[in-house]
């Protein structure tokens, strides 16, 4: 009995192991999953307040420059939005969010290759852990004509999914592999008494036929009776 607990514990905790680590990989893709989808909505509305700018922006700049900046310091806002800048042709902005970038040089190392791809390009990065950034360039076009670019940089936290902590993962597979160790003691132990009994009867019988085919070795003895004559010619009377 000793020996099946000892089997089936070894069993059990390997069982466990195996189960403990799928459910805390399967914890891992669902929040990575999860933040995918949630990052991807968050890029998709970013593009899609960026163009809504570029389109307001594009009127805006035929009629009245100024009416631009009007807007960003005014009424222009949106859920997670940190920053607005409108871009000359001389990489100059002359219309912000922050009123201090105005008449600034745009200092982006990758803006001269931004904008040669003139059309809509999105970045994403992590600038601190738990914060995602969405930097969305928009040419500002006037009659198929690019005339200024639209910068708009989004920010939001990074929401941490609410998975299983690694107490509550040992405590479910504890609630699962307490009915598995029960089982597999039943199990290993009835196996292991078959065994025992199949090798048991398996030894008797081998014992058993060791024992009937054993040649019998008993000495004959040549009985010679009375007025027998003896192998050597001589003969013996009764006296």
């Amino acid at each position: 009995m000793l020996r099946a607990l000892m089997v089936s514990l070894l069993a059990t905790a390997l069982i466990g192991g195996l189960l403990y680590y799928t459910l805390k990989r399967s914890d891992v893709v669902y929040a990575q999953q999860r933040e995918s989808q949630i990052s991807q909505a968050a890029q998709q509305e970013a593009a899609a307040v960026s163009r809504a700018f570029a389109s307001m922006s594009a009127v805006a700049l035929v009629v009245d420059v100024a009416k631009v900046q009007e807007s960003l310091v005014g009424a222009w806002r949106t859920n997670g939005l940190a920053d607005t800048m409108v871009i000359d042709h001389g990489n100059r902005v002359f219309a912000a969010s922050n009123a201090g970038y105005v008449g600034q040089q745009i200092q982006d190392p990758n803006w001269a290759a931004i904008r040669a791809q003139n059309r809509e390009v999105l970045i994403r990065d992590e600038p601190t852990p738990g914060q995602e950034r969405i930097t969305v360039i928009e040419p500002i076009q006037d009659k198929g004509s690019t005339i200024a670019w639209a910068r708009l940089t989004f920010v939001r936290p990074i929401p941490q999914d609410a998975v299983r902590s690694p107490q509550e993962r040992l405590e479910q597979v504890g609630r699962i592999m307490v009915p598995v160790f029960v089982f597999l003691v039943a199990a290993i132990g009835i196996a292991m008494r078959f065994a025992t009994s199949r090798m048991q009867q398996r030894i008797q019988s081998v014992v058993a036929e060791a024992m009937t085919d054993r040649p019998s070795s008993q000495d004959d003895e040549i009985s010679f009776g009375d007025g027998a004559v003896r192998p050597d010619g001589d003969s013996r009377r009764a006296a």
